[in-house]
């Protein structure tokens, strides 16, 4: 039984290839943006590694069947790019001032 209070569906139609495929590009886009939006916010907050890594993980979603040249690949390259550089810069910064993390982390224990 269907429910009388929803809009019925005129007979004999389904969505074009066209309609569907325009759909699923504009889901990629904005997979695409949020996770290009996601990328830059990692760069704003201290150690957001798991913004990062959200934002490679949305920017392959977006990628993943998206025709070349289409903006939601863009958008998921990009953001892909931003989350891989985000890890890269906080590896080496770890790198070079690990003695001083070591002892703010040691401070930060004294506090506590």
């Amino acid at each position: 039984m269907t429910d009388p209070r929803l809009p019925r569906k005129p007979e004999g139609t389904c969505p074009s290839a066209e309609a569907a495929r325009a759909f699923a590009e504009g889901r990629r886009a904005g997979l695409g943006t949020a996770a290009l939006a996601v990328g830059v916010i990692s760069f704003v907050s201290l150690l957001g590694v798991e913004k990062a890594s959200l934002a490679v993980v949305l920017g392959v979603l977006a990628i993943r069947g998206a025709a070349a040249g289409a903006s939601g690949r863009r958008l998921g390259l990009a953001a892909i790019l931003l989350g891989g550089l985000f890890v890269v810069t906080l590896i080496v910064l770890l790198v070079l001032f690990h003695g001083k993390f070591a002892e703010m982390l040691r401070l930060l224990q004294q506090l506590s």
